[in-house]
Protein backbone atom coordinates (compact mmCIF):
# COMPACT_ATOMS: atom_id res chain seq x y z
CA UNK A 1 0.00 0.00 0.00
CA UNK A 2 1.27 3.48 -1.00
CA UNK A 3 1.60 5.60 2.09
CA UNK A 4 -0.05 8.75 2.19
CA UNK A 5 1.86 12.37 1.85
CA UNK A 6 1.73 14.71 4.20
CA UNK A 7 0.11 18.23 3.99
CA UNK A 8 3.69 19.96 3.72
CA UNK A 9 5.37 17.22 1.36
CA UNK A 10 2.56 18.00 -0.74
CA UNK A 11 3.36 21.41 -0.73
CA UNK A 12 6.76 21.29 -1.36
CA UNK A 13 6.43 19.07 -4.35
CA UNK A 14 4.11 21.48 -5.83
CA UNK A 15 6.95 24.44 -4.78
CA UNK A 16 9.37 22.33 -5.44
CA UNK A 17 7.58 21.90 -9.37
CA UNK A 18 7.11 25.38 -9.53
CA UNK A 19 10.76 26.00 -8.86
CA UNK A 20 12.12 23.72 -11.87
CA UNK A 21 9.84 25.24 -14.30
CA UNK A 22 11.59 27.45 -17.35
CA UNK A 23 10.38 30.51 -17.72
CA UNK A 24 7.97 30.12 -20.75
CA UNK A 25 6.46 27.85 -18.34
CA UNK A 26 6.56 29.37 -15.29
CA UNK A 27 4.61 32.77 -17.30
CA UNK A 28 1.93 30.18 -18.22
CA UNK A 29 1.69 28.93 -14.21
CA UNK A 30 2.24 32.62 -12.99
CA UNK A 31 -1.57 33.95 -13.83
CA UNK A 32 -3.11 30.89 -11.92
CA UNK A 33 -0.32 31.96 -8.68
CA UNK A 34 0.64 35.70 -8.32
CA UNK A 35 -1.08 38.50 -10.79
CA UNK A 36 1.36 40.40 -12.38
CA UNK A 37 0.23 43.98 -12.91
CA UNK A 38 0.64 44.96 -16.35
CA UNK A 39 0.49 49.24 -15.28
CA UNK A 40 2.40 49.12 -11.65
CA UNK A 41 1.12 52.10 -9.73
CA UNK A 42 4.48 53.44 -8.62
CA UNK A 43 5.66 52.71 -12.43
CA UNK A 44 8.42 50.30 -11.53
CA UNK A 45 8.42 47.09 -13.79
CA UNK A 46 10.26 43.94 -12.53
CA UNK A 47 9.62 40.85 -14.59
CA UNK A 48 10.51 38.82 -11.55
CA UNK A 49 7.63 39.39 -9.48
CA UNK A 50 5.10 40.66 -12.12
CA UNK A 51 5.22 44.00 -10.61
CA UNK A 52 3.55 43.31 -7.47
CA UNK A 53 6.72 43.37 -5.37
CA UNK A 54 6.30 40.01 -4.00
CA UNK A 55 7.67 36.63 -5.02
CA UNK A 56 6.81 32.75 -4.08
CA UNK A 57 8.95 31.16 -1.50
CA UNK A 58 8.75 28.39 1.40
CA UNK A 59 8.60 29.29 5.08
CA UNK A 60 10.84 26.84 7.39
CA UNK A 61 7.78 24.88 8.06
CA UNK A 62 7.07 23.90 4.53
CA UNK A 63 4.20 26.39 3.80
CA UNK A 64 3.90 28.66 1.02
CA UNK A 65 4.42 32.34 1.77
CA UNK A 66 4.69 35.33 -0.44
CA UNK A 67 7.84 37.58 0.31
CA UNK A 68 9.47 40.66 -0.84
CA UNK A 69 11.09 40.61 -4.39
CA UNK A 70 15.08 41.16 -4.01
CA UNK A 71 14.97 43.18 -6.80
CA UNK A 72 12.43 45.80 -6.30
CA UNK A 73 10.44 45.73 -3.01
CA UNK A 74 12.60 48.39 -1.43
CA UNK A 75 12.35 50.53 -4.10
CA UNK A 76 8.80 49.99 -4.15
CA UNK A 77 8.77 50.52 -0.37
CA UNK A 78 10.23 54.27 -0.71
CA UNK A 79 8.25 55.23 -3.90
CA UNK A 80 5.38 54.56 -1.71
CA UNK A 81 6.47 56.89 1.14
CA UNK A 82 7.49 59.27 -1.19
CA UNK A 83 3.97 59.27 -2.66
CA UNK A 84 2.32 60.01 0.70
CA UNK A 85 3.75 62.39 1.87
CA UNK A 86 2.10 65.42 0.34
CA UNK A 87 4.89 66.58 -2.12
CA UNK A 88 4.55 66.15 -5.73
CA UNK A 89 6.55 64.09 -7.58
CA UNK A 90 7.67 67.22 -9.94
CA UNK A 91 8.78 68.85 -6.93
CA UNK A 92 11.14 65.74 -5.69
CA UNK A 93 12.75 66.03 -9.07
CA UNK A 94 13.49 69.67 -9.04
CA UNK A 95 14.23 69.82 -4.93
CA UNK A 96 16.88 67.59 -4.28
CA UNK A 97 20.17 68.32 -2.71
CA UNK A 98 22.57 67.93 -6.14
CA UNK A 99 20.63 70.55 -7.62
CA UNK A 100 21.33 72.91 -4.83
CA UNK A 101 23.48 75.30 -6.16
CA UNK A 102 25.65 76.38 -3.18
CA UNK A 103 27.74 77.89 -5.28
CA UNK A 104 25.39 81.14 -5.90
CA UNK A 105 26.40 82.71 -2.99
CA UNK A 106 27.99 82.60 0.62
CA UNK A 107 24.31 82.17 2.13
CA UNK A 108 23.76 78.97 -0.17
CA UNK A 109 26.63 77.54 0.59
CA UNK A 110 25.95 77.75 3.89
CA UNK A 111 22.78 76.20 3.55
CA UNK A 112 23.81 73.05 1.33
CA UNK A 113 27.02 72.66 4.06
CA UNK A 114 24.33 72.91 7.06
CA UNK A 115 21.80 69.99 5.35
CA UNK A 116 24.74 67.93 4.20
CA UNK A 117 25.77 68.00 8.04
CA UNK A 118 22.22 67.16 9.18
CA UNK A 119 21.68 64.13 6.95
CA UNK A 120 25.46 62.98 7.96
CA UNK A 121 24.91 62.92 11.66
CA UNK A 122 20.89 62.58 11.34
CA UNK A 123 18.99 60.63 14.94
CA UNK A 124 15.85 59.23 14.88
CA UNK A 125 13.72 61.02 16.50
CA UNK A 126 16.62 63.72 17.19
CA UNK A 127 16.71 67.01 16.21
CA UNK A 128 14.87 68.94 13.61
CA UNK A 129 16.06 71.09 10.97
CA UNK A 130 15.02 74.78 10.05
CA UNK A 131 15.88 77.35 7.78
CA UNK A 132 14.20 81.23 8.51
CA UNK A 133 14.45 84.74 7.01
CA UNK A 134 14.60 86.11 3.12
CA UNK A 135 12.42 84.62 0.35
CA UNK A 136 13.88 83.43 -2.28
CA UNK A 137 16.92 81.99 -0.91
CA UNK A 138 15.69 78.37 -1.91
CA UNK A 139 14.42 77.42 1.40
CA UNK A 140 11.45 74.89 0.54
CA UNK A 141 13.77 73.09 -1.87
CA UNK A 142 16.61 72.79 0.56
CA UNK A 143 13.95 71.09 3.56
CA UNK A 144 12.36 69.18 0.94
CA UNK A 145 16.09 67.98 -0.50
CA UNK A 146 16.38 66.68 2.76
CA UNK A 147 13.04 65.19 3.60
CA UNK A 148 13.57 63.02 0.61
CA UNK A 149 16.74 61.99 1.81
CA UNK A 150 15.48 60.21 5.28
CA UNK A 151 13.36 58.30 3.05
CA UNK A 152 15.52 57.09 0.44
CA UNK A 153 18.92 56.88 2.60
CA UNK A 154 17.51 55.94 6.39
CA UNK A 155 14.10 54.53 4.83
CA UNK A 156 11.84 57.01 7.21
CA UNK A 157 8.65 58.33 5.97
CA UNK A 158 8.09 61.88 6.34
CA UNK A 159 4.98 64.54 5.49
CA UNK A 160 4.47 67.54 4.13
CA UNK A 161 2.60 70.69 5.97
CA UNK A 162 2.03 73.39 3.33
CA UNK A 163 0.94 76.57 5.60
CA UNK A 164 -1.65 78.21 3.72
CA UNK A 165 -3.30 74.93 2.22
CA UNK A 166 -4.05 73.49 5.70
CA UNK A 167 -4.33 75.89 7.87
CA UNK A 168 -7.79 77.38 6.98
CA UNK A 169 -9.47 74.11 7.44
CA UNK A 170 -7.76 73.55 10.64
CA UNK A 171 -8.68 77.36 12.41
CA UNK A 172 -11.99 76.62 10.94
CA UNK A 173 -12.21 73.16 12.54
CA UNK A 174 -10.87 74.56 16.10
CA UNK A 175 -13.69 77.53 16.14
CA UNK A 176 -16.44 74.87 15.75
CA UNK A 177 -15.40 73.24 18.79
CA UNK A 178 -16.46 69.65 17.69
CA UNK A 179 -14.65 66.54 17.66
CA UNK A 180 -13.00 66.90 13.64
CA UNK A 181 -10.48 69.31 15.13
CA UNK A 182 -8.71 66.50 17.27
CA UNK A 183 -9.22 64.24 14.57
CA UNK A 184 -7.54 66.77 12.32
CA UNK A 185 -4.98 67.59 14.07
CA UNK A 186 -4.01 64.00 15.48
CA UNK A 187 -1.73 63.19 12.08
CA UNK A 188 0.07 66.52 12.37
CA UNK A 189 1.14 66.01 15.88
CA UNK A 190 2.45 62.51 15.72
CA UNK A 191 3.09 61.82 12.18
CA UNK A 192 7.35 61.47 11.94
CA UNK A 193 9.42 63.49 10.53
CA UNK A 194 7.26 66.84 9.68
CA UNK A 195 7.62 69.30 7.28
CA UNK A 196 5.80 72.67 8.15
CA UNK A 197 6.54 74.97 4.94
CA UNK A 198 5.65 79.04 4.99
CA UNK A 199 5.58 79.00 8.95
CA UNK A 200 3.12 82.04 9.79
CA UNK A 201 2.65 82.59 6.29
CA UNK A 202 0.51 85.77 5.68
CA UNK A 203 -0.90 85.23 9.23
CA UNK A 204 1.75 88.02 10.61
CA UNK A 205 1.67 91.66 10.66
CA UNK A 206 5.18 93.34 10.03
CA UNK A 207 6.09 97.08 10.21
CA UNK A 208 9.62 98.64 9.62
CA UNK A 209 10.26 95.19 8.30
CA UNK A 210 9.81 93.51 11.35
CA UNK A 211 7.38 90.91 12.36
CA UNK A 212 5.22 92.42 15.46
CA UNK A 213 1.72 90.40 15.39
CA UNK A 214 0.59 87.28 14.71
CA UNK A 215 -2.89 86.34 14.04
CA UNK A 216 -4.49 84.87 17.46
CA UNK A 217 -6.22 81.67 15.78
CA UNK A 218 -3.27 80.59 14.04
CA UNK A 219 -0.88 80.81 16.93
CA UNK A 220 -3.34 78.49 18.42
CA UNK A 221 -3.18 75.92 16.08
CA UNK A 222 0.54 76.20 15.65
CA UNK A 223 0.57 75.90 19.63
CA UNK A 224 -0.80 72.44 19.68
CA UNK A 225 0.80 70.87 16.53
CA UNK A 226 4.55 72.59 17.94
CA UNK A 227 3.80 71.39 21.93
CA UNK A 228 2.97 68.20 21.15
CA UNK A 229 5.59 67.09 18.44
CA UNK A 230 8.23 69.30 21.19
CA UNK A 231 6.86 67.26 24.26
CA UNK A 232 6.98 63.74 22.15
CA UNK A 233 10.80 64.51 20.57
CA UNK A 234 8.71 64.04 17.50
CA UNK A 235 11.37 65.20 14.48
CA UNK A 236 10.34 68.67 12.75
CA UNK A 237 11.51 70.45 9.90
CA UNK A 238 10.57 74.27 9.73
CA UNK A 239 10.87 77.18 6.85
CA UNK A 240 9.48 80.62 7.31
CA UNK A 241 10.10 84.15 6.47
CA UNK A 242 10.02 85.37 10.12
CA UNK A 243 13.00 84.45 11.71
CA UNK A 244 12.68 82.87 15.21
CA UNK A 245 13.86 85.55 17.33
CA UNK A 246 10.64 87.90 15.64
CA UNK A 247 8.40 84.49 16.50
CA UNK A 248 9.62 84.52 19.57
CA UNK A 249 9.02 88.05 20.74
CA UNK A 250 5.20 87.36 19.67
CA UNK A 251 5.15 84.38 21.06
CA UNK A 252 7.58 82.60 23.16
CA UNK A 253 6.14 79.56 23.78
CA UNK A 254 6.14 78.55 20.12
CA UNK A 255 9.34 80.67 19.02
CA UNK A 256 11.71 79.11 22.53
CA UNK A 257 10.18 75.35 21.44
CA UNK A 258 10.90 75.95 17.96
CA UNK A 259 14.49 76.91 18.67
CA UNK A 260 15.01 73.75 20.93
CA UNK A 261 13.90 71.68 18.29
CA UNK A 262 16.26 72.45 15.13
CA UNK A 263 19.35 73.28 17.19
CA UNK A 264 21.84 73.40 16.19
CA UNK A 265 20.95 72.64 12.61
CA UNK A 266 18.87 76.13 12.30
CA UNK A 267 20.20 78.96 10.14
CA UNK A 268 18.73 82.54 9.37
CA UNK A 269 19.16 83.19 5.90
CA UNK A 270 19.61 86.82 4.19
CA UNK A 271 20.11 88.11 0.86
CA UNK A 272 19.15 88.72 -2.52
CA UNK A 273 15.83 86.71 -4.07
CA UNK A 274 17.47 84.33 -6.18
CA UNK A 275 14.25 83.97 -8.09
CA UNK A 276 14.50 87.47 -8.73
CA UNK A 277 17.70 87.47 -10.28
CA UNK A 278 18.19 88.52 -13.84
CA UNK A 279 14.28 89.76 -13.65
Amino acid sequence: MQKAITDKERILQKVGYIHHLSQSEMNQVRPNAVRTLSTPPDGIKCEKCGNTGYIEGVHPEGYEIMEPCPLCYERRKIARRLRHSGVSPQDYDRYTLASFDGGRSEMSARMKALAEKYLHEHVTNGHGFGVFGSSGMGKTHICIAICQSLTRKYDEPHYYFSYRAEMPELIKSMRSFTAEYGKQIEKWKTCKNLYIDDLFKFSGKVQNGRLVNIDQDDLKVMFDIINARYLNHATTFFSSEYTVGDISKVDGAIGSRIFEMVEPYGLKVEGENERLKGA
